[in-house]
């Protein structure tokens, strides 16, 4: 090599971690300044405050809890909300959001090298195109949290760590109402891989401890939390996708590509499918709470996937074809996604085998 070149490689390897720090500093200071000015009364608020509220000894489903919370509907989500949301309680608003938001970014572009052996190292940019990323950024959302503790239970599913893997994936019921489809793909695919009884130990363990051990720390909070989601629902703002006509031919499309790829032995694509479908069928509420299909997109080959990220945008135009959010959700996010699916199924064969999952 010339000297030339040696020396500025040398260079180069001398400045890089200073291009690292400052370019984290300014990102941090970007996303700051974003949730101090910006964004400043984003869903994190909610956990946040009730966390707070349950250290000073006031109950965040009780009357004094729900009037201070100022949902008008209460406190919507379980007691192991609270406990996770702890840490972040000495922490003004802000600065609270921008250390969920920089975890959430890490766990996207952690995800693809969760979930395979070899991914293709810009995977996580395709990651980073999926618009219900950037509007569960923006409201402090939990789906993102939820993607990690079900990447993390899949690692460790993978690498045959079965306890902590069965004890982890309860995690994914934090959010109910779109956890359920990431608890159904985890199940789907500890069965593929005939998990043995000690990830299914794992799972009952994560199970009791989450609705009953919990309850140490919170007596009766399961009847006080199931009163303030009736509540919540009461307000008629969840709507299930597949009751769409989009979303009911999307729906059949994932359906059939599930059997193939379950016929094929192909367990991830299997995990791709049931996460979609059971989505599909669960009620939700706004497109933050589809973040959660990043888990079978980043399943699909980058060629495949990158489109169906960059379509998801389809969202903000859609609008000036129909009001209904159903169809709009259906139409940007299911059906690419669906059709992404159908091409990946269409170009692969028998690989990854999971033996439960051919019969």
């Amino acid at each position: 090599m010339r000297p030339g070149g040696t020396q500025a490689g040398f260079v180069l390897a001398r400045w890089q971690p200073w291009t690292v720090i400052v370019a984290g500093a300014v990102l941090i200071a970007v996303i700051h300044h974003a949730y101090a000015t910006a964004y400043t009364s984003p869903d994190l608020q909610v956990w946040w405050m009730a966390a707070r509220l349950w250290l000073e000894g006031i109950d965040p489903y009780g009357p004094i809890g729900d009037h201070m919370l100022g949902t008008g509907s209460g406190f919507a989500y379980p007691f192991p909300a609270v406990l996770l949301c702890l840490p972040l309680t000495p922490l003004p608003l802000a600065w609270a959001s921008t250390v969920w938001a920089l975890m959430s970014l890490a766990v996207v572009g952690a995800l693809p090298f969760a979930l395979r052996d070899h991914p293709v190292p810009w995977m996580p940019t395709v990651m980073l195109a999926y618009f219900p990323l950037w509007a569960s950024l923006e409201e402090g959302q939990w789906g993102t949290m939820l993607l990690m503790w079900t990447a993390l239970s899949l690692y460790w599913l993978r690498t045959e760590r079965w306890l902590p893997s069965g004890v982890v994936a309860s995690l994914a019921l934090l959010k109910p109402n779109v956890g359920i489809a990431l608890l159904a793909g985890i199940v789907a695919y500890a069965l593929c891989v005939h998990a043995p009884r000690r990830w299914w130990n794992g799972l009952g363990i994560g199970l009791l401890i989450f609705w009953a051990g919990t309850q140490a720390l919170a007596p009766g909070w399961p009847i006080a939390w199931l009163e303030q989601l009736r509540a919540y629902d009461a307000e008629d703002q969840n709507r299930i996708d597949a009751v769409s006509m989009t979303g009911a031919l999307a729906g059949m499309m994932v359906m059939i590509c599930t059997f193939i790829a379950w016929r094929r032995r192909n367990v991830r694509l299997v995990l791709a499918g049931i996460v979609t479908v059971v989505l599909l069928l669960l009620p939700t509420r706004s497109f933050y709470n589809h973040v959660v299909l990043l888990l079978p997109i980043a399943l699909l080959p980058p060629r495949v996937a990158a489109p169906v990220a960059l379509l998801s945008w389809g969202v903000l135009a859609l609008p000036t074809l129909s009001t209904d959010i159903v169809f709009t959700r259906a139409f940007a996010l299911y059906l690419p996604l669906s059709i992404g699916l159908a091409a990946t199924i269409w170009q692969t064969h028998e690989q990854e085998a999971g033996p439960l999952c051919a019969s």
